[in-house]
């Protein structure tokens, strides 16, 4: 398993990068979903008052991976359809979209490509006992949320990570050669800011990191792992989707299996179903 970052270096390497705060409507609204008694009402009325964050949920709401038979035409009939953890993890979308440096060229096909990843991670824990498929969604949006981070501040990221990995396979090592840092260590530190569960940003964090397998040692490590499979399985998935080679799942599939309980035959079909789900929402 990988060394956690330490703090204080990583503060002076990513100094100078910017990372977005969490918007206040979506703070506020997973402080409320914590509650004892969270309220609906008061959810969509916080959504309601923050123009950039309601009219981009709606326009969410109502496409094609939420699954709705009749369109949603406010946001109070958005939260009282999509339920207290749906309408958090669209808040998520919208706000990473709208937040995370959104002015950058092709950051709609990036998210689009996160939600994918999100969507088939989200379906195959509806298969897996005592995982949320709520927080499995979650996880798989923000996996790779370091990325336009980094993308921003190095205008040569992308372009030198995509050649060096061909070549190399080893994307944390090229990151932590050439920029002394990675996007699983951004995208740690952006998700704790923004408050997401630990044992998610520690999944972002060593979402590159197999033998974080071999090294389990209580409880928060197994969840750490659950969420790493799902991003891994739910990566392969998306990448089968849009026709891409998934040059990592060879090395992962047998372990992601193994932990998550699938046997090859299970997770085949499973695979094929969420295809023609997406295939369906396309």
């Amino acid at each position: 398993m990988q060394k956690k970052p330490d703090t204080q270096t990583a503060e002076q390497v990513l100094k100078g990068i910017h990372l977005p705060p969490c918007p206040a409507v979506l703070m506020d609204a997973m402080k409320e979903i914590r509650t004892e008694n969270a309220d609906l009402n008061r959810i969509a009325r916080m959504i309601s008052q923050d123009v950039g964050l309601s009219a981009p949920m709606l326009k969410l709401a109502n496409s094609p991976f939420f699954n709705r038979r009749n369109r949603v035409s406010s946001v109070q009939q958005a939260v009282t359809v999509l339920g207290l953890k749906n309408t958090v993890n669209l808040l998520s979308n919208v706000a990473l979209r709208a937040n995370v440096v959104p002015n950058l060229a092709g950051m709609d096909s990036f998210w689009d490509y996160s939600n994918l990843v999100a969507f088939a991670a989200s379906k195959l824990a509806n298969h897996i006992p005592g995982i949320s498929a709520d927080d499995a969604y979650t996880v798989g949006l923000f996996h790779d949320c370091g990325i336009p981070v980094l993308m921003q501040k190095f205008p040569n990221y992308l372009e030198n990570l995509t050649s060096q990995v061909k070549a190399e396979g080893d994307s944390i090592a090229i990151e932590n050669f050439c920029y002394s840092t990675s996007h699983a260590v951004v995208g740690n530190l952006l998700a704790r800011s923004w408050l997401l569960p630990n044992s998610v940003s520690q999944a972002i964090l060593h979402h590159h990191d197999l033998t974080i397998f071999s090294d389990l040692n209580n409880q928060v490590d197994i969840e750490i792992c659950n969420w790493i499979g799902l991003i891994q399985a739910g990566e392969y998935i998306a990448d089968l989707h849009l026709g891409l080679k998934n040059q990592w799942w060879g090395a992962w599939k047998s372990t992601v299996l193994k932990h998550l309980q699938f046997e090859d035959a299970e997770f085949a079909e499973l695979s094929n179903d969420i295809l023609s789900l997406i295939a369906n929402n396309d």
